[in-house]
C-alpha cells in the first residue's frame, strides 16, 4: 500500500442502550466532520442490566444506522468480567491488563474456549431477539483483552475478522497490522495523559497502512477529551482517506 493510500478506520464503542444519547450525539458529531459510516461495536446486554430486547426503539435506531452503512459489531456479551472468574493470572502480563487497561471489562480476558463459545452464542441469540438482520462478520472483545485460543473459536462461530490493540486478523489467516488510537477518561491522570499521547500517536504511527480510532461514549463528557478527539482526527486525515467499516478489503 503506497503512503498516498493509507487509511483510517474510525469506531464507536461501547453502543448500548446505556449509552443512547451519547452514541447518538457522537454519530452527529461525526457526521458534521463528513466521516463516512464507522463500526458500532454493540453489547447485547450492557452490564447485565441493559438487555437490547428490551429497548426495542434503540435497537429500531440500530437497524437504520446498519441499513444507512454502519458497521454493526459484536463487542462482548456483558461488557465486563465475571464475579466468579478467579482474579489469579498466570502471569504479570494479564496482572498488568486486568489492574491498568480494564475496569473490570476484560470480559473475555480468562474465558476458556468452551466458555467464551457460550457466551458468543448468546450475543448471537440477543443480535437475532433484537432483529439486527445477518449476523456480525466482526467481533472485538471488550478492551480488545481475550485469551490467544478465542480466534478459533470465532472462526467456528462463523466471524470473519477480529482485533486487538495491534491489528485485525481474518479468518482466512490474513493479519493485518493497524495501530489503534484511543482516549482513556477514567480519572484525570488518564485524560491528560490521552490528550499528550493521542495527537502525537498519529505521527508516530505515520508509516502504518491502517489507523484505528476508538471513540467511546464516556470520552464525550469531558470537552478537554472532545477537543483532543477533533485534533487527532484531523491530524490523521490530513495524510489518511477515512474507509468506511466494510471496507477492509480495500486496506487488506
Amino acid at each position: 500500500m503506497r503512503a498516498t493510500e493509507r487509511k483510517l478506520l474510525v469506531s464507536l464503542h461501547d453502543v448500548t442502550p446505556r449509552h443512547a444519547q451519547a452514541v447518538r450525539r457522537i454519530l452527529a458529531w461525526l457526521a458534521d466532520r463528513g466521516l463516512p459510516p464507522v463500526q458500532l461495536l454493540v453489547v447485547p446486554d450492557f452490564h447485565g442490566e441493559w438487555p437490547l430486547s428490551a429497548y426495542p426503539d434503540f435497537c429500531q435506531e440500530l437497524r437504520a444506522w446498519g441499513e444507512f452503512g454502519h458497521e454493526l459489531v459484536l463487542h462482548g456479551y456483558y461488557h465486563r468480567e465475571s464475579e466468579r472468574v478467579e482474579p489469579k493470572p498466570a502471569g504479570w502480563g494479564e496482572r498488568f491488563q486486568r489492574r491498568f487497561m480494564t475496569a473490570g471489562e476484560g470480559e473475555f480476558l480468562s474465558l476458556p474456549p468452551d466458555e467464551a463459545d457460550a457466551l458468543l452464542e448468546k450475543g448471537l441469540s440477543m443480535w437475532n431477539q433484537a432483529e439486527l438482520g445477518t449476523w456480525p462478520q466482526g467481533f472485538i472483545p471488550p478492551a480488545w483483552l481475550h485469551r490467544p485460543d478465542l480466534d478459533g473459536v470465532l472462526w467456528n462461530r462463523g466471524f470473519r475478522w477480529t482485533e486487538n490493540h495491534a491489528g485485525l486478523r481474518f479468518r482466512d489467516g490474513k493479519r493485518l497490522v493497524a495501530p489503534v488510537i484511543t482516549w482513556a477518561s477514567r480519572d484525570p491522570v488518564r485524560r491528560i495523559g490521552s490528550r499528550i499521547y493521542c495527537p502525537a500517536a498519529v505521527r508516530l504511527n505515520a508509516k502504518a497502512d491502517l489507523l484505528r480510532l476508538a471513540i467511546h461514549p464516556h470520552d464525550f463528557d469531558h470537552p478537554q477529551l472532545i477537543r483532543s478527539i477533533d485534533r487527532t482526527l484531523e491530524l490523521a486525515r490530513h495524510h489518511r482517506k477515512p474507509i468506511g467499516s466494510t471496507d477492509f478489503d480495500q486496506a487488506t
